[in-house]
């Protein structure tokens, strides 16, 4: 086995996890940190592209585990991976554009559904959390999908009422309860949520935080 160190961080969508992870990314050095995207691993519905509220995308069942675990368990041996290219503009994976991950010495995941798979949970070496109220997790959805899905905001906002709070509280919440650490908003806003998580990264692989 390779000197591998997987870090998932899981939470609701738009809770503040793929900031944490660029601040850890930042932080621990890009040097030794490969990221690695759930988000990437949605099956292909391209008729989504008529109709989005037609393809529950917060449903476990949205996302290819099985893909995804063989990945991570390849980056945990040492190996190269090459993880899809999802378009979510087309909603599907775009053959060709994929994404080259190295076996480095600390791998970040980051995506809501992360703890709910136990195929992907035994890859990891910890298990992240985030909490995040119910609103504010919408305003920063609005804002994104609007900016850089091309959605309407009336859209959006029916999608996180019809789904993505439904499924937050069926399966994304839930998870929780696997997740090794949790952290509030608040301590990822304030960066004690990061202090910890680079002083347990740099025991892990032997650098001191000094």
């Amino acid at each position: 086995m390779a000197n591998v160190y997987l870090i998932g961080i899981a939470g609701g969508s738009c809770s503040g996890k793929t900031r944490l992870l660029h601040h850890l990314m930042r932080e621990l050095g890009e040097e030794r940190c490969s990221v690695i995207l759930q988000d990437n691993y949605y099956f292909s519905q391209p008729e989504a592209q008529r109709d989005n509220l037609k393809f529950n995308f917060d449903h476990p069942d949205s996302i290819d585990f099985e893909l995804l675990a063989n990945d991570l368990a390849g980056l945990k041996r040492g190996d190269p991976i090459r993880s899809p290219h999802y378009d979510f503009a087309r909603h599907e994976r775009i053959e060709g554009m994929g994404h080259d991950v190295l076996p480095r010495p600390i791998v970040l995941l980051d995506g809501i559904l992360l703890l709910t798979s136990e195929p992907v949970r035994e890859c990891l070496d910890l298990g992240v959390y985030i909490h995040c109220q119910s609103e504010e997790r919408l305003t920063r959805r609005v804002r994104r999908d609007v900016a850089e899905r091309g959605r309407s905001r009336e859209n959006v906002i029916a999608q996180f009422r019809q789904q993505v709070e439904p499924m937050h509280r069926a399966f994304v919440a839930p998870s929780a309860h696997h997740a090794d650490i949790r952290f509030t908003e608040s301590e990822v806003n304030d960066g004690s949520a990061l202090g910890q998580l680079v002083d347990h990264a740099h025991r892990q692989i032997g650098v001191s935080s000094e």
